[in-house]
């Protein structure tokens, strides 16, 4: 179950942008821009490749950390992923603390 409703153009996978909460930053493109893709349409990112490897992941993981609306999210259940978010203090943009 995810902890925040998630943009319906996100490709299934543990990372995600929150439906809504896009301010067109472009912050995501700058940083992992092989995972994002915005919709012109509706004026919203998501994500649009999840991560295949270590780096990717890490380059997600640091997304996660400079997005400027805390919109992008992480709810898979990786104890790599969660405690590195947890140490850049991104723990609120994990589900799976969600409670």
């Amino acid at each position: 179950m995810r902890g925040k409703p998630p943009y319906p153009l996100n490709v299934p996978g543990d990372f995600y942008v929150e439906n809504g909460c896009c301010t067109s930053c472009a912050i995501p493109f700058s940083v992992a821009p092989k995972h994002f893709t915005f919709d012109e349409k509706t004026k919203h990112c998501f994500v649009s490749r999840q991560p295949s490897d270590v780096n990717e992941t890490k380059t997600m993981i640091e997304a996660v950390d400079v997005s400027e609306l805390a919109c992008i999210r992480y709810c898979g259940k990786d104890s790599y992923v969660l405690q590195r978010l947890t140490d850049l203090g991104q723990k609120d943009q994990c589900d799976e603390f969600d409670v």
